[in-house]
C-alpha cells in the first residue's frame, strides 16, 4: 500500500484511464522577466531546464498535438491534462488568457487544465475565468 495518494492515481480513478499531463509554453512572461519588479530575471524560472517547447515555441495547438501523440505512443494515454507551465500563465489581460485557455476546447480528449502562476499575478477577474473551466475540466 502506498504511503501517499498519487495524483496520477486520482486522475485514473476519476477518468477511468491513464491521464497524461502535457506541459506547454503559451508565450507568457512574468513580472521578473519583463522588469516590472525591477529584476533582470529569476533564478527559479529557467524554463529550458523543464519545458520542452520553451527554447523554440510552437503554437499551443502544435504543442498539444505533439504531446498527445507522445503520451499515446509512450504511455497508452487516452485522456490528457494541459499544463500551462512556462513562466506566469495568468500574467496577461483576461481576454488574452481566455483566448489561450480556450484552445483546449478543440481537443475532446483533454479532461484537465493546470495553470502555473504566482499569487501576485492573480485577481478576482482571472479567478472567475479559471473557475469557468471547472464545469467541464479538472482544474489545477
Amino acid at each position: 500500500m502506498s504511503r501517499y495518494y498519487r495524483f496520477s492515481r486520482y486522475l485514473k480513478e476519476k477518468f477511468g484511464c491513464y491521464v497524461y499531463k502535457i506541459g506547454i509554453d503559451a508565450g507568457f512572461s512574468c513580472p521578473n522577466r519583463d522588469g516590472r519588479l525591477g529584476n533582470e530575471g529569476c533564478i527559479f524560472c529557467d524554463n529550458r531546464a523543464f519545458s520542452f517547447h520553451s527554447c523554440s515555441p510552437k503554437s499551443i495547438e502544435e504543442q498539444i498535438k505533439e504531446g498527445m501523440e507522445f503520451g499515446q505512443k509512450r504511455y497508452g494515454a487516452k485522456k490528457f491534462m494541459i499544463y500551462f507551465q512556462a513562466y506566469t500563465n495568468t500574467y496577461a489581460p483576461v481576454e488574452s488568457l481566455k483566448k489561450k485557455y480556450d484552445i483546449v476546447k478543440n481537443f475532446p480528449d483533454i479532461v484537465g487544465i493546470a495553470i502555473g502562476t504566482r499569487p501576485d499575478c492573480v485577481n478576482e477577474e482571472i479567478l472567475d475565468l479559471i473557475e469557468s473551466y471547472a464545469t467541464h475540466y479538472e482544474v489545477w
